[in-house]
């Protein structure tokens, strides 16, 4: 069943025809961009740094005396500006800058789940994972949060996951043909990570305490964060990078390669790892506030089939065979009876694009 939009622009009628209003304004008196596509799939992409103002120096101006900024708050606003982020140096500033009210932003932080879809997916092997997806209008936010505030942290070397140019190939490359191995799953990796070192994680950009708060609220659901926002995997690489640092400098002690995929580690070179290696992985990860998955952590050793996120490392990064098998009779059979598989262009698309991540070679279509 279709949902209605959270916003409609509304219609008039006179004389037999129909008229659609001029597009709601912001606080500030002025035609947010874009309006009609905030909540369609165009609302996806982030929207500018200033949303609804040019990107100059002039706008921080015009903010600072429509907001009427203290001196120290306008030049805290060009400092933040300069660097490449939001001017947010009260809590006003990013409900003007998207042209809502302070008590419709006040309402997602304190009763975000209105403001969240939840569901669950089938895991690949048992159980399913439980999704929290923001609902349109504020993850079209989050989206603006990520690019322009967190874009701009950085990470170790050793982190992969939802990283820019990084991906489980990039990841793996690092553990092919690494002698010995040993993956660590850490359990509930986001929803482990409680509102306050969300906090923490926007203090290193220098917002004030308040913003810092109302960033963090707006990214959290029963303050933890939830593993479906778009700002989820960038603030919680920001939250482990001290645990990160810490392994890495483990492995070195070993002689060994580290890297991290979200929430799969791996360890690997000529090693033999063994339980109390284990065992000293476990107690970094639980001094950060995170805990092991033991089911699914494992030492492989150089005669066993080695898989990192997912990805089998033995002698070049991909898929299981069994995978591998399952995708050519797919494509044989959609060589085969094409008009059978009409409904599934978009998977085989998305089969096809991964399997030449690995395999460039390889001829996914007759």
């Amino acid at each position: 069943m279709l949902r209605r939009p959270l916003y409609k622009t509304p219609i008039r009628r006179s004389r037999g025809r129909v008229h659609r209003a001029a597009p709601r304004r912001g606080v500030h008196g002025r035609a947010l961009p874009g309006q009609s596509d905030w909540i369609g799939t165009a609302a996806m992409q982030p929207l500018p740094l200033l949303v609804s103002h040019p990107e100059t120096p002039l706008s921080i101006r015009s903010i600072s005396a429509d907001l009427q900024l203290s001196p120290q708050e306008t030049r805290l606003a060009i400092k933040l500006f300069k660097q490449g982020l939001p001017p947010l140096v009260n809590r006003s500033c990013l409900p003007y800058l998207f042209g809502l009210s302070d008590r419709l932003i006040a309402a997602m932080e304190k009763w975000p789940v209105r403001y969240y879809r939840v569901y669950t997916i089938e895991k690949a092997k048992a159980g399913n994972r439980r999704i929290e997806a923001p609902r349109r209008f504020l993850k079209l936010i989050q989206t603006w949060i990520n690019a322009h505030i967190c874009n701009h942290l950085s990470f170790p070397s050793c982190v992969k996951g939802f990283v820019k140019g990084q991906s489980i190939f990039t990841n793996a490359l690092v553990h092919v043909r690494g002698r010995n191995l040993m993956v660590v799953d850490i359990r509930d990796f986001f929803p482990s990570i409680p509102l306050e070192r969300v906090v923490k994680a926007f203090a290193t950009f220098r917002f004030p305490p308040d913003v810092c708060r109302q960033l963090a609220r707006l990214c959290c659901l029963q303050n933890r964060l939830p593993q479906g926002a778009p700002t989820s995997p960038a603030l919680a690489n920001c939250v482990f990078r001290g645990a990160d640092l810490a392994l890495r400098e483990l492995a070195k002690t070993w002689g060994c390669r580290y890297t991290r995929y979200a929430d799969d580690l791996a360890f690997s070179g000529r090693r033999i790892f063994s339980l109390e290696d284990m065992g000293r992985v476990q107690g970094i990860v639980q001094e950060s506030g995170f805990s092991i998955n033991s089911s699914k952590s494992r030492t492989i050793g150089q005669g066993g089939r080695q898989m990192v996120a997912g990805l089998v490392v033995n002698k070049k990064p991909q898929p299981p065979r069994l995978k591998r098998r399952r995708w050519r009779a797919l494509f044989h059979q959609a060589s085969l009876h094409p008009e059978q598989y009409i409904d599934q262009a978009a998977r085989l698309s998305g089969i096809a694009s991964f399997i030449r991540q690995y395999s460039p070679q390889t001829v996914c279509y007759p």
